[in-house]
């Protein structure tokens, strides 16, 4: 993980009644003799760092203390003022670039020493997308308009390089055999370059950057905009290919003939194109249609065959022979789950979807600063069906949540939906109500998100977080804290046991435990970057200074 500090605006997701609450207790506090606008940390390796365009200090995560603090120019003459810091985890190494109209300096630091690796600038317009460590061969696969050129991670030998290869990685997968089988997908920042590029699923000899196959697949691999996610899967499985993006499409290893597929060509983020805010340089919708789902021999999944009409689908997914079609689910404009367990499918037909932006704003004297936001967005039609899972049979509809639909999580013989002003609870076999609780004494106003939570449902509301008992809907705890949004990565919410941090647009961060709702609090700079340890027991806070004060990194304890 890493972030550039800028000015985050977020979307209210948390608050409730009032109660006292703890501060939580530092465990240190550091000095960094330096302001900085790149943070990240990584648990597994046990350090983070900060680094300014001239200098960077990388801290031990568990005592604080500096492993090492080195200006730019000192671990290599051939670099003046960075322009980009790109962490490796899995290499142990951080990239760094200084850039020049078409002189380019790309040098790989060892993240641990700060001792150069390599340097080159053979590489130019090379972006944090365009590179990938390949873990299997200790190597760097780097994309440039040219060519994929395969390099040696300690020592930037080139290994080999290829031009049948256009755009970036977007999946790999390594296979014992010693190749490697991957897509290609535009870029995003330096997409113009690749202009005119086809959609490309490749096999290639690791040993010698040979192309075995080279195929053609649908679709487009999305990148989210803010958290970098790249929105496709692949396996490889009894000498198939399973690329898992817009549907499903199937090739077979050998050969790379495509065998059978079910795909859509729909763009999710025209769902919600009129959200773009004004300004924005980047702008993404996600959660718009649901990813397919395997279970057994069998896949669900959805056929959009326009942006208004759409039908579930079961297959085999060794042949690709369809089972059943339901019928047609009409006028839904997103799609967000497809839930399966026993012979019921169920299908949550609109919802919150989550659209992450970049806008550039100038003020009044000039200042040009960026704003980050991370928001739920409600699409509607609304409505949660139920399908047999042996004949495609639709058994029912819920006419409730057409005035209401955050998410749903199947329990038991259960679906939980939430209308954003009720928790619901719903016979999966009938559709019949088995409670209804209105939310209203919760005081956390709407929901905007449901999370299963052993035996609870955790709400995240606009004024709060609530919690209540998933057998009856009993509300069990909750408690207030200000207008904030949930420190998120990758969809997870809840680190460690049962840790969930919130964090308001002026930097101020509440730690809660959600099996009781109870939190502790910091309050910090403006614009400061905060990471939750993977076990939720730590917050880790940095917080840039200037001339009149220093520069600081915190851990504070969440427990």
């Amino acid at each position: 993980m890493m972030k550039k500090t800028v000015l985050i605006v977020l979307v209210a997701m948390a608050a409730f009644a009032a109660q006292a609450q703890e501060e939580m207790k530092e465990k240190f506090v550091k000095e960094i003799d330096h302001s900085f606008d790149y943070t990240a940390k990584s648990d597994a390796d046990g350090y983070c760092y900060a680094s300014s365009d001239k200098e960077i200090t990388v801290l031990d995560t568990q005592t604080g203390e500096i492993k090492w603090n080195k200006k730019y120019n000192a671990i290599s003459k051939e670099l003046g003022k960075v322009d980009e810091i790109i962490s490796m985890w899995d290499a142990k190494a951080i990239f760094v670039f200084d850039r020049k109209m078409g002189k380019d300096k790309m040098a790989c630091i060892d993240a641990l020493t700060g001792e150069l690796l390599w340097i080159s600038s053979k590489y130019q317009n090379v972006e944090e997308e365009n590179i990938i460590f390949i873990k299997e061969m200790n190597a760097f696969a780097v994309t440039t308009k040219e060519n994929l050129t395969m390099i040696k991670a300690r020592t930037g030998e080139e290994l080999w390089k290829t031009e049948k290869f256009k755009g970036i990685v977007g999946y790999y997968v390594y296979m014992p055999d010693g190749s490697l089988t991957m897509i290609n997908m535009k870029a995003t920042v330096i997409g113009s370059l690749f202009a005119g590029m086809k959609n490309q699923i490749v096999r290639i000899n690791t040993k010698n950057g040979d192309v075995m196959w080279d195929q053609t697949y649908r679709g487009v691999v999305e990148k989210k905009v803010l958290t970098k996610e790249r929105l496709v899967k692949m396996n490889i499985e009894e000498n198939k290919v399973f690329l898992y993006l817009n549907g499903i499409q199937v090739f077979d290893y050998a050969d790379g003939k495509p065998l059978w597929s079910a795909v859509y060509d729909q763009t999710p983020s025209d769902v919600v194109k009129n959200k773009k805010p004004a300004g924005a340089t980047k702008f993404g919708a996600y959660g718009v249609v649901a990813e397919p789902v395997v279970v057994g021999d069998y896949i669900y999944v959805l056929d959009l065959v326009n942006k208004r009409n759409q039908y579930l689908k079961k297959y085999a997914l060794k042949t690709g022979k369809m089972v059943w079609q339901s019928a047609e689910i009409k006028d839904a404009r997103a799609i967000p789950g497809i839930y399966v367990t026993g012979d019921k499918v169920v299908l949550q037909v609109g919802g919150q979807v989550e659209i992450q932006a970049e806008v550039r704003k100038r003020s009044t004297d000039g200042r040009i600063t960026i704003e980050q936001s991370i928001e739920m967005e409600n699409v509607k039609p609304l409505n949660v069906q139920c399908f047999n899972a042996i004949t495609g049979e639709q058994l029912w509809e819920s006419e409730k949540m057409k005035k209401g639909l955050t998410n749903l999580f199947l329990s038991g013989n259960n679906v939980i939906i939430c209308s954003g002003k009720a928790l619901y609870a719903m016979d999966i076999n009938t559709g019949k109500e088995q409670y209804e609780k209105s939310l209203k004494e919760d005081n956390i106003g709407e929901a905007d998100l449901i999370i299963d939570y052993k035996d609870n449902v955790v709400i995240l509301g606009e004024k709060g977080v609530s919690s209540h008992k998933k057998s009856d809907g009993t509300l069990t705890a909750g408690s207030k804290f200000r207008r904030s949004t949930p420190i998120t990565y990758n969809g997870r919410y809840i680190y460690g046991e049962s840790t969930l941090a919130l964090a308001t647009p002026k930097s101020d961060y509440a730690v809660y435990d959600v099996n009781t709702c109870k939190y502790k609090s910091f309050d910090a700079r403006k614009d400061a970057a905060a990471y939750l340890s993977d076990d939720g027991e730590s917050l880790y806070v940095f917080e840039s200074g200037g001339l009149l004060r220093k520069s600081k990194f915190t851990k504070l304890s969440a427990q």
